[in-house]
């Protein structure tokens, strides 16, 4: 990577990358990146992003079904 290109990160645990493997996310006009491994947070626990996420306060989690 040159330094004229930039590093994203995930924006819950914070690996690059080049650490990780990172999903596009698009949520409120704004794009963000998330990892493959807290894509399951986002998902089942989107509380555990507030502070991190605008907005995240107002996704509900995916309903269990067990």
């Amino acid at each position: 990577m040159t330094e004229a290109q930039t590093l994203s990160y995930c924006l819950n645990c914070n690996r690059s990358e080049e650490e990780m493997p990172l999903v596009s996310l698009r949520y409120a006009n704004r794009q963000t990146w998330i990892c493959s491994q807290c894509l399951p947070v986002l998902i089942h626990h989107p509380q555990r992003l507030v502070g991190k996420l605008d907005g995240a306060d107002k996704i509900p989690p995916v309903p269990h079904n067990h």
